[in-house]
């Protein structure tokens, strides 16, 4: 990845991830998760993202199998991103959206995703 790129962080600053660019999308999920949690997502490639700073997984108990692990800063709490559970590199990581500063991803169009439908 190349230096720049857009710079979201958690509530305490602790946890920095740079994004190569705006996404194509936004991400709104109604799955229980994502709606307790206020997690909208934007996706890009492990290789094409610079994650800096310590966090916590969280894996969810309501997936079988489970495919990911929900990461929060370590200090505030903040859900930062998801990954897969497999090794790296990965095709798709999820990044909190509400990372970055109001209008960031202004003209983006916002994809709503019925996660509550899809199975446990």
């Amino acid at each position: 990845m190349s230096d720049g790129g857009l710079v979201g962080t958690c509530h305490c600053g602790r946890v920095r991830i740079t994004l190569p660019r705006k996404p194509d999308e936004v991400t709104h999920c109604n799955c229980t998760l994502c709606t307790k949690t206020g997690f909208q997502g934007v996706y890009f490639p492990s290789d094409d993202l610079r994650i800096e700073g310590e966090f916590d997984s969280y894996v969810r108990a309501d997936s079988n199998p489970a495919y990911i692990a929900q990461q929060r800063c370590r200090h505030c709490g903040n859900i930062t991103h998801w990954t897969p559970l497999t090794d790296p590199p990965h095709e798709r990581v999820g990044i909190n959206a509400r990372l970055f500063e109001p209008g960031t991803f202004d003209g983006v169009p916002v994809k709503e995703v019925d996660g509550r439908s899809w199975p446990a």
